[in-house]
């Protein structure tokens, strides 16, 4: 039997914001978003991605700690390009082993670290 990544959750503080950070500057599509519930579901990426605010069902972390996850994208100066109107600190480093990262803060202050590959 195999098992697969639904999703990657990220605890939010303002759901509607924190949607159209994530749609606006890395191209994300809303595919369904309940206020009630305090969840959003993305889709436009290899992964799901799912934003939730805390203690309305999705979970209990704290927006703004650590990440336990790298994403990964092709062209991390593209990407640069679309996200920084967006997330100004935004920076690219290169990383003692070779590979090249793009570290990003959504509004909550979550840290993304996307990683550069095919």
């Amino acid at each position: 039997m195999a098992i697969g990544l639904a999703f990657l959750k990220i605890p939010v503080t303002d759901l509607s914001r924190a949607v159209d950070f994530y749609c606006q500057g890395f191209g994300f599509t809303a595919d369904f978003v309940s206020d009630e519930y305090g969840w959003a579901q993305l889709g436009g990426a290899d992964i799901g991605l799912a934003l939730y605010v805390s203690g309305k069902g999705g979970g209990d972390g704290m927006p703004g700690q650590d990440r336990d996850f790298h994403l990964l994208a092709p062209d991390l100066d593209a990407l640069l390009a679309h996200v920084a109107p967006h997330a100004p600190a935004a920076a690219i480093a290169t990383n003692d082993d070779g590979s090249r990262s793009l570290d990003v803060k959504d509004p909550d202050g979550n840290g993304l670290r996307i990683m550069e590959g095919v």
